[in-house]
């Protein structure tokens, strides 16, 4: 397509159910509450919906956590923390990682079911523990706090 710097507009092309996502969230989602996705390496997709939406996250890019702090502990110590709270079917143990971390909303998209290997099993996880108040495509988002509107 035609070159542009509207970050918006490459993903509506390039990742239609990302963008709807996104979308749902910015029109619907108020304050700053956490939100889970996938992190990834530095100048990949990953961080997507905190970039656009600009909610926070756990983790964007880890490499530029240890960039700004000089250091990786914090990164490494969520990275094992976002898979469980992902690959889990432990139900406990999912809700106190959201509670120790605040996490309002999970997001389920494209790359987190290929990062983590998702299945049945731990989207049943998700639908016992948290609403679902999105469902498009691809993609699935969750909260806890019992609907929208900052969870």
């Amino acid at each position: 397509g035609e070159p542009t710097l509207d970050g918006m507009a490459w993903l509506a092309e390039s990742h239609p159910d990302d963008y709807q996502a996104i979308r749902w969230l910015r029109e619907n989602v108020k304050g700053a509450p956490v939100i889970l996705e996938a992190p990834g390496g530095s100048y990949t997709f990953f961080g997507r919906v905190s970039a656009h939406t600009g909610l926070p996250t756990l983790l964007g890019w880890g490499g530029h956590e240890l960039q700004g702090r000089g250091t990786y502990e914090e990164p490494a110590r969520r990275e094992p923390a976002i898979e469980t709270l992902y690959t889990s079917l432990n139900a406990e143990e999912t809700l106190r990682l959201l509670e120790e971390y605040g996490i309002e909303y999970v997001y389920i998209g494209a790359l987190e079911v290929e990062r983590y290997g998702l299945t049945k099993p731990q989207f049943d996880k998700w639908d016992s523990i948290m609403e679902l108040v999105y469902q498009q495509g691809g993609v699935r988002i969750y909260c806890r706090g019992g609907g929208v509107e900052g969870g």
